[in-house]
């Protein structure tokens, strides 16, 4: 503050200032009390301090905050003053002659039985139009094309809608719809409005059925007009209502799209298609519970698959039978029973005694899969390998001859191969019972007991050495790994390490764009790479040891050389625990 000021005294024998065109455009069509507040607040502009609040002026005004609040939101509308902020409440004058507002001349004598007919229908839910509320009513009436008469046909039905809490812009916006629509006379509001009231007592049922607890606005009616539209009736729509049980307008206008889309108008149509439906997602969540599949939403699962089904001809304890099948032989899902389905339905295995005896045979097959898998390791259960069953027993062999062949075949890198190489010899050999089987040399390990051929057995021997291989690169990588993880571990580490992968890139762009740099940053990448191997020396661990060791540093652990040929390590007797590895040159 300057230490030189007005005092109050001098203060109050001053003016205050008040532009012309205010008086003269302005001032004529307010009322007295909206006058009173621009005036007081133009002299607190000008006069007062900074703790002078709304609160203040409706002490001196001896008016309530609200009403003050209202005369400069009048105000506002014609530009004059600008509301900056409601809480606090905070207005900034706007100079007169920049004004873009203007106000209209009303010939208030005119609405003079339209103001009293409102102000009625107002006072009947114990609301007060006030002066302000009226100008904005009749500048309403003046910039649109509506009769006065039908606009209070509107605000009497926002009235009976809202009660005491129907404000002025609930009737506007109301109004503007029916004018947007070209309802601007009695007659176009009343018979609107009549629709509205006709269809009061079908959504009062509708929110009933779906235990909604409110009144219906303007967009719930636009709803049910929709679905009258569509051809559904007061019963159709109840019906569909019903099964929502706790929804609310948007679902169920989403379900009866669906309806209309399906082509089901009427409530008995609709009843039907809805409890199908129920029946099956209730089948839907049974079947994914039997094959291990959560299902959190079974539409997009009846639309693809359980649906078609049904109309196959297949009926729940069928496809529940199927479903468990799916799980044990390692389809457990919708897309690898619908695959299995499909090649059921081909073969016309669809009544409940075919599929019983379909799935009978076939858990047959996977019981004595199980049994080949006590012999030859754990086989995946695929379609392929168990359709392999299937095939053996079509040769006439006896679940004996299978599995004598599996124990054959145990030990070989591949046992399925092996078993159909000797159930083919046998086959053609005539071999059909476990005693006729002719007697062998024993074969080397790995080999199955003679019966397969030189060219399978180079296949097991590939695939023997590829695992020597891959394990002793995963034991050097997994080596390396731990280490790191170690290391990580301190944080000042893991910030080095990153600084320098970010060094590599600053350098390459420097040798090529800022090669007077390139001094100052391979100092402070070797300082960084100090630190970090002092980092490391003080946790015990060797930098060689950040990254695999690899047995042999030639090929590192992948018996063959850069360019193809194959390593020393791959030569005979350098195999792991003495064993050969054989090359394969």
């Amino acid at each position: 503050m300057s230490f030189c000021s007005f005092s109050r005294e001098f203060n109050e024998n001053t003016y205050t200032s008040v532009e012309n065109q205010f008086i003269v455009k302005y001032l004529p069509n307010a009322d007295g009390f909206a006058v009173k507040v621009y005036l007081y607040g133009l002299y607190l502009c000008q006069n007062a301090d900074s703790d002078f609040t709304v609160l203040s002026m409706a002490e001196v005004l001896k008016a309530p905050k609200e009403k003050i609040e209202e005369a400069f939101a009048f105000w506002e509308d014609y530009d004059l003053v600008e509301i900056l902020s409601r809480e606090p409440f905070a207005v900034s004058y706007l100079p007169v002659r920049s004004a873009v507002g203007r106000p209209k001349k009303i010939r208030y004598e005119q609405y003079a039985d339209f103001n009293k007919e409102l102000q009625r229908k107002m006072q009947g839910v114990g609301k007060f139009v006030s002066y302000n509320d009226s100008i904005k009513y009749m500048h309403f009436l003046e910039e649109n094309n509506i009769q006065p008469q039908a606009f209070l046909l509107i605000a009497e039905y926002c009235i009976n809608k809202q009660g005491e809490s129907v404000s002025p812009s609930y009737i506007f916006n109301k109004a503007k719809k029916f004018i947007r629509n070209g309802w601007v006379t009695y007659e176009q509001v009343e018979r609107e409005l009549g629709n509205y009231n006709a269809h009061e007592s079908d959504l009062a049922a509708v929110f009933s059925a779906l235990a909604l607890y409110k009144k219906p606005d303007e967009s719930d009616y636009a709803l049910y007009e929709k679905w009258t539209e569509a051809g559904f009736s007061r019963a159709a729509v109840l019906e569909a209502a019903k099964h929502l049980k706790r929804g609310n307008m948007s679902g169920l206008d989403m379900l009866l799209s669906e309806l209309a889309e399906k082509g089901k108008l009427s409530p008995e149509e609709i009843g039907g298609y809805l409890a199908e439906r129920d029946m099956l997602a209730s089948l839907t969540f049974r079947i994914g519970r039997k094959l291990g599949v959560k299902v959190s939403n079974p539409a997009p699962y009846i639309d693809e698959y359980t649906e078609k089904w049904y109309t196959c001809g297949y009926d729940e304890a069928s496809l529940a039978d199927i479903a468990i099948f799916c799980l044990r032989s390692e389809r457990n899902s919708f897309s690898a029973m619908n695959e299995l389905i499909g090649q059921m339905f081909a073969g016309g295995v669809v009544s409940p005694d075919s599929v019983a005896e379909y799935l009978k045979a076939k858990n047959d097959e996977l019981k004595l899969f199980t049994r080949i898998q006590s012999y030859c390791g754990n086989l995946r259960k695929s379609p392929a390998n168990l359709s392999l069953v299937e095939t053996w027993r079509s040769w006439n062999f006896s679940d004996r001859m299978i599995l004598e062949a599996a124990k054959r075949s145990a030990g070989s890198a591949n046992p399925i191969p092996y078993m159909n190489k000797i159930l083919s010899d046998w086959k053609h050999s005539g071999v059909t019972e476990p005693e006729r089987i002719p007697e062998k040399p024993e074969a080397p390990k790995g080999t199955a007991a003679g019966y397969a051929n030189a060219a399978v057995e180079a296949v097991n021997a590939k695939a023997d050495r590829e695992r020597y291989y891959a394990r002793l690169r995963e034991q050097a990588q997994s080596a390396a790994e731990k280490y790191l993880a170690k290391a990580k571990a301190n944080p000042r580490f893991s910030e080095i390490s990153s600084e320098l992968s970010r060094m590599e890139i600053r350098l390459a762009k420097a040798e090529i764009f800022e090669p007077d740099s390139l001094p100052a940053l391979l100092a402070q990448k070797d300082a960084l790479t100090k630190e970090r191997r002092e980092i490391l020396d003080g946790m015990g661990i060797p930098e060689s040891r950040l990254v695999p060791q690899y047995r042999c540093k030639k090929c590192s652990d992948t018996g063959f050389l850069p360019d193809g040929t194959a390593c020393d390590c791959y030569r005979p007797g350098s195999g792991e625990d003495g064993k050969a590895i054989i090359s394969v040159g």
